[in-house]
């Protein structure tokens, strides 16, 4: 879906991913380096998302913690390190207290005329921690994790979470994300994307274009703007559907599960 046809609809709600968007995890790979190895922290970095991809397509559900602990310990055995259980639960904890990534307050204080949501792989526990610990929980109408359907994205059902739980179509729905594997996975699940370039030049995975392109977070609110995606007029501030509590997760009666849809056919809601 291009700009021309997307700019008709405007968005009723936003959904960021996490780790790599909203929050940096940087710090977390420069505390692997310095307290098990250098190069041990990239290695755990490149490790983590391929392998939350292969948990879901083997069919085999793990949480994201369980994942980042494997992938820590094969990242110490490969720079030759004994990893003890201390330390891992010590550097693992600190996925719950990374900082915001430059800029992220400010937009979304701008963008809350439009409801707001994380739409991330970690759990919903890591993900009120996570916010909480930022100072931006009061932010977002939603927590959508990847254990509510028992996979990690890009399965099309974690996507769905969205628009559930906004209670509109997925082409009112835009996500955020700095992973141009996120922005396809989106796309092909209906979504509108942006993605966060940081200096980055695009390269389109599947060949699938992200609807807006900013290089960073800071700039996504004029982008929308600029295209008429949203009104940041209270009065202009768009009513999508039912919305649920601030902060809640979905667990209403038609909750998306792994089995509610093909994954080639992801539901408009």
């Amino acid at each position: 879906m291009g700009l021309s046809e997307s700019a008709v609809t405007p968005i009723a709600g936003i959904c960021f991913d996490a780790l790599g968007t909203l929050f940096e995890l940087t710090p977390l790979v420069d505390e692997i380096d310095e307290r098990v190895a250098p190069g041990a922290g990239e290695d755990f970095a490149r490790r983590l998302v391929p392998w939350t991809w292969l948990a879901t397509a083997a069919g085999r559900w793990q949480p994201l913690g369980e994942v980042a602990r494997a992938a820590l310990a094969a990242a110490a055995r490969n720079q030759r390190v004994q990893l003890g259980d201390t330390l891992a639960s010590e550097l693992l904890s600190r996925m719950q207290r990374l900082p915001l990534a430059d800029g992220a307050a400010a937009v979304l204080r701008a963008l809350r005329p439009a409801q707001l949501a994380v739409l991330s792989n970690d759990t919903e526990q890591s993900l009120r921690a996570l916010a909480h610990n930022a100072g931006v929980a009061q932010c977002f109408e939603h927590l959508l994790s990847a254990d509510l359907v028992r996979a990690f994205k890009p399965a099309p059902q974690v996507y769905a979470l969205a628009s559930v739980a906004f209670g509109v179509s997925s082409d009112r729905v835009l996500l955020v994300s700095a992973n141009e594997w996120d922005i396809a996975g989106g796309h092909l699940a209906g979504l509108r994307t942006a993605w966060i370039a940081a200096g980055r030049p695009e390269t389109r995975v599947l060949d699938v274009p992200a609807d807006i392109v900013v290089n960073s977070l800071d700039r996504l609110p004029d982008a929308l703007a600029d295209r008429g995606l949203i009104d940041f007029e209270p009065s202009g501030a768009t009513i999508p559907g039912r919305p649920l509590p601030p902060g809640s997760v979905y667990t209403g009666q038609d909750k998306v599960s792994a089995d509610s849809f093909p994954a080639s056919d992801p539901p408009a809601y």
